[in-house]
C-alpha cells in the first residue's frame, strides 16, 4: 500500500466520523420528548403475605390462599419506550412460608399472541416470559433471578456488580403454567434452602422486582424500571415488605454420579499403550452443606468432562490462546473470584493436561489427557455486615506416564505431572448499601517436583495478591460516577531452569539485547511484579457517558500458573465517550455513538522522560476508534466501526529479538441484523484492514438462525476470511555477527492466508425437561508463506529479501539453492545470507492446510428437578497437509477423509436435598 493510499484511507476514517457525528445530530433532533424520570419517583412496594392453604404449582393463580396477597400491577416500559405504561395488565401476588417463596403472576394478553418457543433451560429463545429477581441482602449488589417462559422453560441466574449475572448458578425450584383466552399464568415456588439470607425477630423487607416480556411487540415491563440511561439492576429493585423469617431451613443436598465412556482413536501398529479403544467408567459425588449465610461446597473424585468441546483455532501468534471454563464445579460460583480485568485464577489450570514428556528416545508413550483431580471444595458466604466470602482449594494428583524406550522389551514410566495444591481466596467488603465496595484476593499454587529434575521446567511456588475498590456516587438511587481500580502483585518462585523459561515467554522475553530495564539473569529463582489500574468514570446520564483511566503492568508480573495473563509490561492510559438515545424517533429507535482511544508505551519510555523520541520508541500499542449502533423501528440492527492504528514499534514481533517497527493500519467493520423475533434472521459481518506498508486483511461472515418450529431452532455462522501478513515471523538464527540486529538474524515471510468455518448448532427441545444439541465446527485453514526476508535493522520495518532459487543436492547430501538465496527441498527451507553457494541455515517449510472436524452431539433429561441423564457423543478429525493453497473444494473433501477420533459418555446425576 503507497503512502498516498494511507493517507487517503485515513482521510477515510476521518470522514466516517464526520458521518457518524452528523447522522447523531440527526437523530438527536428526530428524538420526541422523554418520559418522567421514573427512577426519582418512589420506590415501588410489595407485600408478601403468609400461605394459609394448599397450593398446587400448575399455574392456576386461583387457590384462595392467593387472595390473602395484594396483588402489584403497576409496570413500567422498558423498551421498547422506557418510563412508558405497560400496554397489557400483570399482576403478581407474593406468599411465603417457613420453607418457600410463592409467586403467582396472571398476564393479561388481549392480542391472544403469546410467543412460547420451547428451548432447552437456560437458554435464551424467543419466548414471552416472566421473571423474579430478589435481594435478599439488601446490599443492592448481589440477588437471585428466576424466569419462566410461556412454553414452561426455567432459566435461573446469579446476580452480583449489581448489573452482571451468573446464568451457570442452578436452583431446584418449581414451576407452573398456564394459558387461556385472556393470556397466561403462572406459578413459581423457590425453596429457600436454595437462596441465603439472613433471619432476625420482627418484619424485614428484601429487594424485588418482576420483569415481563411480550414478545409481540417487543415490549419488556418492569414493576422497578431497569432504565437503559442509568447504571444498576439490583440497586434499583423495588422493596418486598412484610417477611418474618426467624429460621433458616435446612440446606444440605447430595449429588452422585456413576459415568461410563468408550474412546476409539486411530492407532499404530506396535504400540503397547492403545489398540484403537477403550473403555472407562467412573464414580463420584458432590456435597453442598448450607449453614446461615454460608456455603461448603466438596466434591470427591469430580467428573469434570466437557459437554461441548472448545472451538479449533490455528494460532500463529507467540501468545497462548485462552478457553473459557465449562466444567460445572467451577463454573458455579466463579464470579465471586472474579478480580477487576486480570485473571489471577484460571480454573482451566487446574487439572491441565500433563506437561511431563518421555525421553527423546521413546517410540511409544502414554499419559493421562488431564490431570486427576483428588477432590476440590469451596467455601462461600456473606456475613450481616457485607462481607463476602469466597474459597477454594484443590488437589491434583502426581500422574505418571508410560514410555516404550527404543531396544527395550518393557515400558517403563515417566513422572507427567507433579502432585499440586492450588488455593484462592476473595473477599469483599461492602459500604454505603453497595455503592462502595473494597476487596481483596489471594491465590497460591505449590508442586511437589521430583527430586530426579525432570519437572525443573516447573516452578514450585506461585502466589499473587491484590486489593481493588469500586466506589459509586449522584444520588440515593443512581450511580452515575464511579471511581475503581486495582493493585495487584503476582510472583513465582522455583528452579532456575523454571525461572528461565519464564523470562524467556512471550509475556516477558527478557532476552531482548535492545532493552534498558530488564535483562536475562540464569541464576534467578523468583520472579515478580506489580500491575495496577485506575478508573473514572460517567456511567449514567441521558446521553453522555464516558472513562478516562491509567495503569501500569511492570517486567516481572507472572500469575500464568494459576490465572492467564499474556500481555507484557507497559504504561498505559486511555479513554472513551459515548453519545446514546433511546427516545425513538421518526427513523431511529435507538442508537449509540462512541470513541474509544487506548496508548500502550514501554518503561524504556522513562529513560529519558522529557523526550518525544523517547516516548515514540517505546510506543507498543494503541489505536483510535470510533462506532455507532443504530436500532431502527423495525427492530432491525446496523453497526459500523472504524479503527486507526499510528506506527508503533513492537516487542514481540522478533519473539525476544531487538524492537521492530509496526506499520499503522486502518480499519472498517460493518454489520447489520435483521428482527430476531422473525422466523428467519440474518447477522452478516463484514471487516476490512489496509496496512500503511503493504498487507490486508478481510473476513466475511453471516449469522443464519432459523426456527421452522416451536421447538426446533437452527444455527448457521459461515465465515471467511482472507489475510496478507507482510511480516509473520518464522526462526531466529543462532549465529552472530550481523550487527544491524544485535548479532542475530531474525526471519518472516509474506504469509498468505486463507481460512473458512462454519458453526452450527441444531437444538431439538421436546419438553422443558428433554432437549437434544448438537454443535459441528468444519473448518480448512491455509498458509502459503511467499516470500522470505530477513529484517534488515533494528527498530525499522526494512527487510532484506531473499531470491527464491532452485534446491540442488551434491553427492554429500550438501543442499544449494541455484539462482537465489533460499529454496526449499522436501518440506525444509534453505537459506544462503551472502549468496557465496553454501547454505548457512535452514528450517521446516511453514506452508499448511489444516482441515478439522469438532462435532458434539447431547440428549439431556432431567428426569426429576435437579437429577439429569445425558448421552453424549463427540468426535474430533484433524488432518495437515503441506500445500498452502485454498481449494475449497478439495480441502472439504479430505475433511471427511481424516480419520476419527470418538468418545461416547453416558452419565448420570441425582439430586438429593435434605
Amino acid at each position: 500500500m503507497t503512502l498516498s493510499r494511507f493517507r487517503s484511507a485515513r482521510s477515510c476514517f476521518a470522514g466516517l466520523l464526520l458521518i457518524l457525528s452528523v447522522a447523531g445530530g440527526l437523530a438527536a433532533q428526530e428524538s420526541g420528548p422523554r418520559q418522567p424520570d421514573p427512577i426519582t419517583a418512589r420506590i415501588p412496594a410489595v407485600g408478601a403475605a403468609t400461605r394459609e392453604g394448599e397450593i398446587d404449582v400448575d399455574g392456576h393463580v386461583t387457590e384462595t390462599a392467593w387472595e390473602r396477597a395484594v396483588p402489584a400491577t403497576r409496570f413500567v416500559q422498558g423498551e421498547p419506550v422506557e418510563g412508558a405504561d405497560a400496554e397489557e395488565l400483570t399482576s403478581v401476588r407474593v406468599l411465603y412460608d417457613e420453607r418457600a417463596l410463592y409467586i403467582g403472576v396472571v398476564m393479561r394478553e388481549r392480542s391472544g399472541q403469546i410467543a412460547d418457543q420451547l428451548v432447552r433451560r437456560d437458554e435464551w429463545g424467543q419466548f414471552d416470559y416472566f421473571e423474579v429477581a430478589i435481594d435478599p441482602n439488601n446490599d443492592r449488589r448481589t440477588g437471585y433471578s428466576f424466569r419462566v417462559s410461556a412454553a414452561g422453560v426455567q432459566t435461573d441466574a446469579y446476580l452480583y456488580d449489581d448489573v452482571r449475572e451468573d446464568r451457570a448458578w442452578d436452583a431446584v425450584w418449581h414451576s407452573g403454567i398456564q394459558r387461556d383466552s385472556a393470556g397466561w399464568s403462572a406459578e413459581l415456588r423457590i425453596p429457600l434452602s436454595q437462596i441465603r439470607y439472613e433471619t432476625r425477630e420482627g418484619e424485614q423487607s428484601w429487594g424485588i422486582n418482576f420483569t415481563r416480556r411480550r414478545l409481540t411487540s417487543n415490549e419488556r415491563t418492569y414493576f422497578a424500571l431497569e432504565s437503559r440511561i442509568r447504571h444498576g439492576r439490583v440497586s434499583v429493585f423495588g422493596r418486598l415488605e412484610g417477611l418474618r423469617l426467624t429460621s433458616t431451613p435446612p440446606r444440605l443436598e447430595i449429588r452422585p454420579y456413576a459415568l461410563a465412556s468408550a474412546r476409539t482413536a486411530p492407532s499404530e501398529v506396535g504400540d503397547p499403550f492403545f489398540d484403537g479403544a477403550e473403555l472407562g467408567n467412573q464414580v463420584g459425588a458432590d456435597l453442598s452443606y448450607g449453614f446461615g449465610q454460608y456455603t461448603l461446597d466438596v466434591t470427591v473424585n469430580p467428573d469434570f468432562g466437557q459437554v461441548e468441546v472448545d472451538p479449533a483455532v490455528i494460532n500463529l501468534t507467540a501468545f497462548e490462546t485462552f478457553f473459557p471454563e465449562k466444567r460445572p464445579f467451577f463454573v458455579e460460583d466463579a464470579q465471586l473470584f472474579d478480580y477487576g480485568r486480570i485473571r489471577l485464577f484460571n480454573s482451566r489450570r487446574i487439572g491441565r493436561e500433563p506437561r511431563g514428556s518421555a525421553t527423546d528416545d521413546a517410540v511409544y508413550q502414554r499419559a493421562p489427557s488431564q490431570t486427576t483431580i483428588l477432590g476440590a471444595a469451596k467455601f462461600t458466604g456473606r456475613t450481616s455486615s457485607g462481607l463476602t466470602l469466597g474459597a477454594l482449594t484443590a488437589l491434583t494428583a502426581h500422574e505418571r506416564g508410560e514410555a516404550l524406550l527404543a531396544g527395550a522389551s518393557q515400558p517403563t514410566s515417566f513422572t507427567a505431572e507433579p502432585r499440586t495444591e492450588h488455593g484462592v481466596f476473595r473477599a469483599q467488603q461492602d459500604f454505603r448499601d453497595g455503592a462502595t465496595q473494597v476487596g481483596g484476593i489471594f491465590t497460591a499454587l505449590h508442586r511437589n517436583l521430583p527430586a530426579d529434575g525432570s519437572m525443573d521446567f516447573l516452578t514450585t511456588t506461585a502466589l499473587s495478591a491484590g486489593f481493588d475498590f469500586e466506589h459509586n456516587w449522584g444520588g440515593s438511587r443512581s450511580r452515575d460516577w464511579a471511581l475503581w481500580g486495582f493493585f495487584t502483585w503476582g510472583a513465582v518462585y522455583g528452579p532456575s531452569e523454571a525461572l528461565l523459561r519464564i523470562q524467556q515467554s512471550s509475556n516477558h522475553y527478557f532476552q531482548r539485547p535492545d532493552a534498558t530495564r530488564f535483562s536475562i539473569d540464569s541464576t534467578r529463582t523468583s520472579l515478580g511484579g506489580v500491575n495496577w489500574r485506575l478508573q473514572f468514570e460517567r456511567r449514567s446520564a441521558e446521553h453522555w457517558t464516558g472513562a478516562i483511566w491509567l495503569a501500569e503492568v511492570t517486567s516481572g508480573f507472572e500469575v500464568n500458573d494459576l490465572g492467564f495473563w499474556t500481555q507484557g509490561e507497559r504504561l498505559d492510559g486511555g479513554a472513551r465517550i459515548a453519545y446514546q438515545e433511546i427516545t425513538p424517533g421518526r427513523i431511529f429507535r435507538s442508537y449509540r455513538i462512541s470513541a474509544f482511544t487506548f496508548q500502550n508505551f514501554g518503561h524504556q519510555a522513562l529513560d529519558d522522560v522529557g523526550s518525544l523520541s523517547s516516548w515514540k520508541r517505546a510506543h507498543k500499542r494503541g489505536v483510535f476508534e470510533a462506532n455507532a449502533d443504530f436500532e431502527l423501528l423495525n427492530y432491525w440492527e446496523f453497526d459500523v466501526e472504524a479503527r486507526w492504528r499510528p506506527s508503533m514499534m513492537s516487542d514481540v514481533a522478533t519473539r525476544g529479538g531487538p524492537l521492530m517497527g509496526d506499520p499503522g493500519s486502518v480499519a472498517v467493520e460493518a454489520g447489520f441484523g435483521t428482527d430476531r423475533r422473525a422466523v428467519v434472521a440474518f447477522r452478516p459481518n463484514f471487516l476490512y484492514a489496509d496496512r500503511q506498508a503493504g498487507g490486508y486483511e478481510w473476513d466475511a461472515y453471516l449469522g443464519i438462525q432459523v426456527r421452522p418450529a416451536p421447538s426446533v431452532e437452527l444455527e448457521l455462522g459461515p465465515s471467511f476470511s482472507a489475510e496478507l501478513d507482510p511480516a509473520q515471523y518464522v526462526s531466529t538464527t543462532d549465529d552472530v555477527g550481523y550487527a544491524p540486529t544485535y548479532g542475530k538474524r531474525y526471519l518472516f515471510a509474506d504469509l498468505r492466508r486463507r481460512s473458512f468455518t462454519l458453526e452450527t448448532r441444531i437444538n431439538a427441545t421436546f419438553s422443558p425437561t428433554l432437549s437434544f444439541e448438537l454443535f459441528a465446527q468444519p473448518l480448512i485453514s491455509t498458509g502459503d508463506y511467499l516470500t522470505y526476508k530477513q529484517l534488515a535493522r533494528a527498530e525499522t520495518f526494512d527487510f532484506d529479501v531473499f531470491e527464491e532459487g532452485t534446491a540442488r543436492a551434491d553427492a554429500n547430501e550438501e543442499v544449494r539453492c541455484v539462482g537465489g538465496r533460499t529454496c526449499a527441498l522436501d518440506g525444509e527451507r534453505y537459506v544462503d545470507f551472502d549468496a557465496d553457494g553454501t547454505t548457512d541455515f535452514s528450517f521446516e517449510d511453514g506452508d499448511f492446510n489444516v482441515r478439522s472436524f469438532r462435532m458434539t452431539a447431547v440428549a439431556r433429561w432431567e428426569f426429576r428437578p435437579g437429577s439429569t441423564l445425558f448421552l453424549v457423543w463427540q468426535q474430533d478429525r484433524r488432518s495437515e497437509t503441506a500445500t498452502g493453497s485454498f481449494d475449497f473444494v478439495r480441502d472439504f473433501g479430505d475433511l471427511w477423509g481424516g480419520e476419527a477420533e470418538n468418545l461416547f459418555i453416558v452419565k448420570f446425576s441425582y439430586w438429593l436435598g435434605f
